[in-house]
C-alpha cells in the first residue's frame, strides 16, 4: 500500500507516524540484600510453611478420594467414547 501512495503521490497527505513512547523501566529485584546465603532463606520457607493451614487427616482422606474417583470416571468415559470411535470407525473402512 505504501508504493502505491507514493506512485500516486498521495503520500504528502498522510499524517507523521506517532512518537514513540519513552522506554518503561524494567522493575528489578533489589540485589542490594543479596549474600544473606541459604540458611535465611530456609529459615524464612520454614516461617512460611508455619502460617499455612495445613488440612486434616480426615479432609485429606476425602479429597484424595474425591481425585481418585474422579479420575478414574473420566478414565472410564474416555475409554468408552475411544472404544465407540473405534468400532465406527471399523464399520466405515469395511
Amino acid at each position: 500500500m505504501a508504493r502505491q501512495m507514493r506512485r500516486t503521490g498521495a503520500a504528502a497527505t498522510v499524517a507523521a507516524p506517532a512518537r514513540k513512547s519513552a522506554p518503561r523501566t524494567m522493575m528489578r529485584p533489589d540485589f542490594g540484600t543479596r549474600g544473606r546465603g541459604f540458611g535465611q532463606f530456609l529459615v524464612e520457607v520454614r516461617s512460611e510453611l508455619k502460617k499455612v493451614v495445613w488440612p486434616t487427616r480426615e479432609e485429606m482422606t476425602k479429597l484424595t478420594s474425591l481425585v481418585v474417583g474422579i479420575s478414574v470416571l473420566v478414565g472410564f468415559l474416555l475409554g468408552g467414547v475411544d472404544f465407540a470411535f473405534t468400532k465406527i470407525f471399523e464399520l466405515l473402512v469395511k
